[in-house]
């Protein structure tokens, strides 16, 4: 993943989305620092509840943000790879 696309869509994005998405990749680092083993379905629970914690959100709404700002970064990536 280009940084420089990472930063592009970020970027693009309202204030409230770039923080939580950010949070969350730290809220990802950390678990996968401290060793914890992939299991996607607890793993984004948890993330998605402490980021609506954070920033006042629900869960769902935290994972939408997520999620929305991935698709945007595989898509300017998938874009960049065709040029």
């Amino acid at each position: 993943m280009s940084d420089v696309n990472v930063q592009n869509v970020l970027e693009s994005l309202p204030p409230l989305e770039q923080d939580v998405y950010r949070f969350m990749v730290r809220e990802y680092e950390l678990l996968e620092q401290a060793g914890e083993k992939y299991d996607e379905a607890a793993n984004d629970t948890y993330v998605e509840q402490k980021a609506g914690k954070e920033f006042n959100i629900s869960a769902e709404e935290a994972g939408t943000i997520y999620a929305k700002a991935e698709s945007q970064i595989r898509r300017a990536n998938l874009h960049q790879a065709s040029e």
